[in-house]
């Protein structure tokens, strides 16, 4: 019953039903789904020792009545390891999410773009979880670490412009030396497209679909390229993943970033040798025990890697969607510097 209760939010949202009251019935609707999702696999794990220890028979003069009470009181630990499990998670998930420090070190890097700094947020998910006086603490935390450029790889919001566009608003105070960037991800696709591309550049970011921008910094070029959500081409024809018109006539470039919504798309990157790519839609996978099933689907999960001569880092997501728990992940605005080896 808990797991399809997040379902009926489904409705509202097709429906357009937005208000305060729908907003705590997300909330409570996915926190349940997530809860019950821990206490499922804490239990599923009883019951495969449970099963276990029956298909092995061993003779004793145990007892009954202790037994029966010791197995009680296994199960009542377990419920209670699941639901410390599930309030730590909620409090670590609705948290604030903190800075963490990255330096990418490159052999090619020209020593005009070394210390170059770049804040990365992704998967902010404003809606009727996340409202606007979080996104402004992001604001005042990016704007702290003074960076060179702003990125953001996409999904901005849930729901219609109309009802939670304002909660964007606080990101018109950011502050760059060269710019903001935004590529879409796959839920600026589920509902007004448009609506919601027009509102971020409204806050100040430049959209990169299929497309590059050149960054003159002394006598270096630093191309910023993006390119929409993989998915975006089954909603929006002309947002399918270009490449060669994202590249252009970019060839002759000192050093090449690639914006992306998902992982995956370390193949492009790859082939068209650009020296760093940018991500987010993982979540870090949120949380155990989720997050083994989001790794089987994702290259990587979440932090710096490395593939052929391309690195990549994921970041594990500014805000969250669905259930408001974080296991094993943080809540993240990353601080990039890139550095000469």
């Amino acid at each position: 019953m808990f797991y399809l209760f997040p379902i009926s939010t489904f409705y509202f949202r097709l429906n357009k039903i937005e208000n305060t009251i729908i907003d705590y019935y997300t909330w409570l609707g996915y926190l349940s789904l997530g809860i019950c999702s821990i206490l499922f696999f804490t239990f599923l794990l009883l019951d495969i020792f449970t099963f276990s220890t029956k298909l092995i028979q061993v003779k004793s003069n145990f007892d009954p009545h202790r037994k029966a009470f010791l197995g009680l009181s296994i199960k009542t630990v377990f419920a209670g390891f699941g639901g410390i499990f599930s309030i730590y998670g909620i409090l670590n998930g609705i948290r604030n999410p903190e800075i963490l420090h990255q330096k990418i070190k490159f052999d090619n890097l020209h020593s005009e773009l070394d210390q170059f700094k770049i804040a990365h947020i992704s998967d902010l998910h404003v809606g009727s979880q996340i409202k606007s006086d979080m996104v402004a603490t992001v604001v005042k935390k990016i704007n702290k670490i003074k960076p060179d450029i702003i990125v953001f790889t996409g999904d901005a919001a849930d729901g219609s412009v109309e009802t939670y566009g304002k909660e964007l608003n606080p990101l018109k105070n950011l502050k760059s030396k060269y710019g903001n960037y935004f590529v879409t991800g796959n839920h600026e696709y589920y509902s007004d497209l448009k609506g919601w591309l027009n509102k971020i550049e409204n806050v100040g970011f430049k959209i990169l679909l299929n497309e590059s921008n050149v960054i003159n910094i002394g006598k270096n070029k630093l191309l910023i390229s993006g390119i929409p959500d993989r998915s975006a081409g089954h909603y929006v024809k002309s947002h399918r993943t270009n490449m060669k018109k994202t590249l252009g006539e970019h060839s002759n470039i000192d050093f090449k970033i690639l914006l992306a919504h998902q992982p995956k798309d370390i193949e492009h990157a790859i082939k068209y040798n650009y020296d760093l790519q940018l991500s987010g839609h993982t979540h870090g996978g949120q949380y155990y025990p989720f997050s083994f099933l989001v790794q089987l689907a994702h290259p990587f999960l979440k932090g710096l890697h490395k593939k052929e001569n391309t690195q990549i880092y994921i970041n594990q997501g500014t805000g969250y969607w669905g259930p408001s728990i974080r296991i094993g992940t943080v809540p993240e605005i990353t601080e990039i510097v890139l550095t000469k080896a």
